[in-house]
């Protein structure tokens, strides 16, 4: 086994945020879609190449599925209907007497 040449940490920015980690000898020309700079720890970590730094990528919008829509808009009819109900309540309540 040649111990001679020395290996180099270069880093695989993966897209839309992460990396690899994959080493080149001492001499080797870095490829374009690696570096040097050795990420930080945080969450969702993305290479800006013209800044020659690691930043955190902002999260992707999460789109709820039809069904979880049509469960949350259940959910708001749900709720309208029991706010009716409870002010109606009060104003049967009002007509009788019992709320002055």
């Amino acid at each position: 086994m040649d111990n001679s040449v020395k290996r180099i940490m270069a880093w695989w920015p993966l897209e839309p945020y992460g990396f690899y980690v994959t080493y080149i000898d001492e001499g080797e020309e870095l490829p374009d879609e690696a570096t040097l700079v050795e990420p930080p720890m945080i969450p969702h970590p993305r290479f800006d190449f013209d800044k020659q730094q690691w930043e955190t990528a902002p999260e992707p919008p999460v789109t709820p599925s039809e069904m979880q829509q049509i469960v949350m808009q259940q959910a708001m009819t749900i709720t309208q209907m029991q706010q009716t109900l409870m002010q109606q309540s009060k104003d049967i309540a009002t007509l009788k007497g019992v709320n002055k």
